[in-house]
């Protein structure tokens, strides 16, 4: 099982929105898909509640008790948030949440959604997974955290060696303001090895998918088209770099 965590210590940055439409479009893709929320928000949770439920991440964060799915093609199955996740920051946490991710199974891919910060909880996740995703905003405080993304992920990495670090992917991108466009030529110009060459929008579509607990796909509006073009394309360039496939 191949384990993505989607982590940046910002909020606000579309890490739910990535990871629900990732885990979306590699169930479409015919991929079992195990989604875990460690946010004690549950925002990843509320887009996925028609979808299988494998318990909740405070049993892996406390218990180290892993995953075990036994999903079939094209199946989608939850590790549902708690609310009391933001409570767990001891070091028995970091350990008990790295080995259960990665003894994790039962199904093709992981997705893993994570609280905006880089806390026991997401050095754990991190410990345990293969691929790193940092969706970036282009705003000036977003933008100011970035290299304490990358520090996190080198540290990890002594750890680690496994963890693959995707790229930067923008998010919630304002075209039409000029500071964003500016400030994305700044990030691509300052860490153009580690850009994703690939923006992800800020439109509507994707907060009505994220509600509707549905791939963008399934917005048949102006904007949901627009949206399921735009991710199609982002999701196919980071299918391919995990897989090797096109």
């Amino acid at each position: 099982m191949k384990k993505i965590v989607i982590a940046n210590n910002k909020g606000g940055v579309g890490k739910t929105t990535i990871a629900s439409q990732l885990t979306y479009a590699l169930a479409g893709r015919g991929h079992s898909v195990v989604g875990i929320d460690l946010d004690s928000q549950r925002n990843f949770t509320g887009a996925f509640e028609a979808r299988q439920d494998l318990g909740n991440a405070l049993e892996l964060v406390i218990s180290c008790q892993p995953v075990a799915a036994d999903l079939q093609p094209g199946e989608i199955g939850i590790l549902s948030g708690h609310k009391d996740l933001s409570a767990q920051n001891s070091d028995d946490v970091l350990v008990n949440t790295r080995n259960g991710i990665a003894r994790s199974g039962g199904a093709d891919f992981c997705v893993i959604d994570t609280p905006p910060s880089f806390s026991e909880l997401v050095y754990g996740a991190l410990l345990g997974a293969e691929y790193l995703l940092v969706p970036i905003e282009l705003k000036k405080f977003s933008l100011d955290g970035i290299e304490g993304v990358l520090e996190a992920f080198i540290s990890i990495q002594e750890h680690n060696s496994n963890l693959t670090l995707l790229g930067l992917l923008p998010s919630r991108f304002d075209a039409v303001k000029q500071v964003e466009r500016d400030a994305l030529v700044n990030v691509a110009q300052s860490f153009e090895r580690l850009m994703i060459p690939h923006t992800i929008r800020n439109r509507t579509a994707y907060v009505q998918a994220q509600e509707l607990g549905a791939s963008i796909t399934e917005i048949k509006t102006r904007s949901g088209r627009e949206a399921s073009e735009e991710f199609g394309a982002f999701f196919d360039w980071v299918y391919s770099r995990i897989t090797g496939e096109i």
